[in-house]
């Protein structure tokens, strides 16, 4: 409220007075508001929604005398803080008594003086003036220690958060702890994730709409904040977070939530990442296992075709010692066959020694493997 032609309601039967009045509060640098009887002026309260910075009234009125006014405007949820101010001849004890029971802030006696009213005025609007000053750094500072309260009570949340999240392996039980905390908050949300085999979509009740993942996806390329209507997304690398009603009638509850959403997001994005990397490390680590196991098959397979191929050899050349026995060679012509079989087993023999390098090799395409997985 300012005093600067501030409006001032003058309520007397007495068109002198009122006048008298009138003439002071203007020359204070106020705008008078002329009534002739309290229900007169009543009527102006109303249609001017209680917009008057003081009421000055007589007692003695016809139709509603001021102890009658000063009670239907103490009962009026809008009127009721306005300041009071009785005027009147009658100076007893009983009728100031009166004056204070039905709400009076303060009394003027007649006859009136100009400098007293103006005085008077002056020290009812500043008092007032100083309590709704107060008032309102009251509620501010109220305001500021809820709104201190809410942030720290979110951010044990979001450590709680943190905390639990390390203990999960896998997206789902992820999402069901983010969407937790939202909930707590009010708030209705939908995550999306972009993990290897796709997008991953969830939100706290029933299933994520295609419309609602396909607004996720359209927005990933916007700011990390993105405001449209009553909702907000926030992007991050690997996901996405849809909160779907934002307060906007309450812009301090809306800026505070930014800021707590974009902790519990941060706080998101390092268990997001763990898990990625977690599933890069299983790929390489399934891709690894593979590739074992299908060397030792081959090494294997090598092993018992190597010897089957020397039992071959040496089956083939007792069975020659044999069969020489009955064909009648010189002793010269049987050493020469020897020396062609002996050649042959040698050769085989050598031919599956080099083929030991092999293993070599295998060594060397499974440190390769660890070492990227490493």
């Amino acid at each position: 409220m300012s005093k600067s032609n501030a409006p001032i309601l003058v309520v007397d039967d007495d068109p002198h007075i009122l006048s008298f009045l009138s003439i002071y509060i203007e020359g204070a640098g106020y705008t008078p508001i002329q009534a002739k009887n309290g229900k007169e002026g009543f009527n102006s309260l109303l249609a001017r929604d209680g917009k008057v910075a003081a009421i000055i009234s007589d007692v003695d009125m016809p139709e509603m005398n001021g102890y009658a006014l000063c009670k239907a405007v103490r009962s009026d949820e809008n009127l009721r803080e306005i300041p009071f101010v009785f005027v009147s001849a009658l100076i007893s004890l009983e009728e100031r008594l009166k004056g204070y029971e039905t709400g009076g802030d303060d009394y003027i006696t007649k006859p009136l003086q100009g400098e007293e009213v103006v005085a008077k005025i002056n020290h009812i609007i500043e008092k007032k003036i100083r309590h709704e000053t107060l008032a309102g750094d009251l509620q501010a500072s109220r305001n500021a220690a809820l709104q201190a309260m809410s942030y720290t009570s979110n951010l044990g949340q979001i450590l709680q958060f943190m905390k639990d999240a390390m203990q999960v392996f896998e997206f789902k039980s992820l999402a069901a702890l983010f969407l937790g905390v939202t909930e707590s908050m009010g708030l209705a949300v939908v995550v999306q994730f972009l993990a290897p085999e796709g997008a991953l979509n969830y939100k706290k009740e029933g299933e994520v709409t295609p419309l609602e993942a396909n607004v996720l996806e359209l927005a990933r390329d916007k700011s990390r904040i993105f405001d449209f209507g009553a909702r907000t997304i926030f992007n991050y690398e690997d996901f996405s977070v849809l909160i779907k009603n934002m307060p906007l009638e309450n812009k301090e509850k809306y800026g505070l939530l930014k800021d707590v959403l974009g902790n519990l997001c941060d706080a998101l994005e390092v268990r997001v990442k763990g898990l990625l990397t977690h599933a890069r490390v299983q790929a390489k680590e399934d891709v690894i296992k593979t590739v074992t196991e299908a060397l030792q098959r081959i090494d294997q397979s090598y092993r018992d075709i190597q010897k089957l191929n020397m039992a071959a050899l040496d089956e083939t050349i007792r069975k020659m010692e044999d069969a020489m026995m009955g064909f009648g060679l010189t002793e010269q012509q049987e050493d020469t066959v020897r020396g062609i079989i002996t050649y042959a087993k040698r050769r085989t023999t050598e031919a599956f020694e080099d083929g030991n390098s092999l293993y070599d090799e295998f060594d060397k395409i499974k440190t390769t493997l660890q070492g990227g997985l490493d």
